[in-house]
C-alpha cells in the first residue's frame, strides 16, 4: 500500500494509492461514470468490486495506456480477457 501526499493550498492531504487490473471495457465507467459502453453484467461485476470493504473511499483516477491479456482479473470474475491497470486514490 503506497501513501502519497497531495498538496491542497497550504495543507498536505495524505493519500493512499492502490492499483488493480480490471477489464479494459470498463475504463469509461470507472474513470468517468459513463456506463453506456458496457453490459449490465459487466456493470454489476464492477459495482460488486467497488462495494468491497477494502475499496471504501477509493476513486479511480487513471488507467494505463496499454492493455494486456490475463487469465483472470482483480474483480475475480473468473474470465480471461484484456485488462488495464487502474489507479485508485483515497484520502486518509
Amino acid at each position: 500500500m503506497a501513501v502519497d501526499r497531495l498538496r491542497v493550498s497550504r495543507y498536505v492531504l495524505p493519500m493512499t494509492q492502490e492499483t488493480y487490473s480490471l477489464p479494459e471495457s470498463c475504463a469509461s465507467y470507472l474513470i468517468n461514470g459513463d456506463d453506456s459502453g458496457i453490459s449490465e453484467t459487466e456493470k454489476a461485476e464492477i459495482d460488486s468490486f467497488l462495494e468491497r470493504d477494502y475499496m471504501k473511499g477509493f476513486s479511480a483516477v487513471s488507467c494505463s495506456d496499454e492493455s494486456y491479456f490475463v487469465h483472470h482479473n482483480d474483480s475475480n470474475n473468473g474470465l480471461a480477457g484484456n485488462v488495464l491497470d487502474y489507479t485508485f486514490l483515497r484520502a486518509d
